[in-house]
């Protein structure tokens, strides 16, 4: 692949960039991977966000699940799947560094870190390093432009954009945009960048989040 850009406008959320990768052509192996290394089954449905094509990913998982157990299922996926160097880095510097932005907001008590608590967040770190392992991600450039939060931003999100550097804007949306999960995948496999590269030629993916504001809540991928 060529570079690959993330045009987080909307913000950045696991789901998202599951759903953009799906667009982008790796859905098969994104179901495929995660039905095989965790046992949950996992779909995309095509929808329109004000006009946009996206694909939304779909599960039905509310699934607690401790951070020690979480260590276990991304090595035991990593072996299932045979993840190389590149995809196994990744997706343990993107677990560890969602739990230690929580345990610093939230303190090291385990019954306080938030979404980290949800099997949803194996699922979106194990469906990420499929889906980018996939398309090429791991051995292309990969940059992001500034991330959308909104007025009720994640203090765990926030903390890892600011860790990684990562420039940031409010819009006047009554909600996170930018969660945990999709902050920390974000940042691990991506540089920020203040300016946005020339994008006349690119392949697009949208990722469409769960709600409906007064834009397209989607998450963009290009290609380039």
């Amino acid at each position: 692949m060529g570079k690959l850009v993330f045009i987080p406008e909307m913000g950045c959320s696991g789901d998202m960039v599951l759903g953009a990768l799906a667009d982008l052509g790796a859905e098969n192996e994104m179901k495929e991977g995660v039905r095989t290394a965790l046992g949950y089954e996992i779909s995309f449905k095509d929808a329109l966000k004000h006009g946009v094509h996206a694909k939304i990913l779909e599960t039905d998982l509310d699934e607690k699940c401790s951070p020690a157990r979480m260590m276990e299922l991304i090595r035991s996926s990593a072996d299932i799947l045979e993840f190389d160097d590149y995809q196994m880095k990744f997706a343990w510097d993107t677990f560890e560094t969602i739990l230690e932005a929580e345990k610093l907001v939230h303190g090291a008590d385990e019954r306080r870190l938030g979404g980290m608590g949800n099997i949803d967040t194996v699922v979106d770190i194990v469906g990420a390093t499929i889906g980018l392992g996939a398309l090429g991600a791991f051995s292309s450039e990969v940059i992001a432009g500034p991330v959308a939060v909104g007025t009720e931003p994640a203090p765990v999100a926030i903390q890892i954009l600011k860790k990684k550097k990562f420039k940031f804007y409010k819009r006047d949306i009554r909600h996170e945009l930018c969660t945990p999960t999709g902050a920390g995948i974000m940042v691990n496999i991506a540089q920020g960048v203040g300016k946005m590269p020339d994008m006349k030629k690119y392949k697009k993916g949208c990722g469409g989040g769960s709600r409906d504001f007064s834009l397209p809540n989607v998450l963009r991928l290009r290609i380039l």
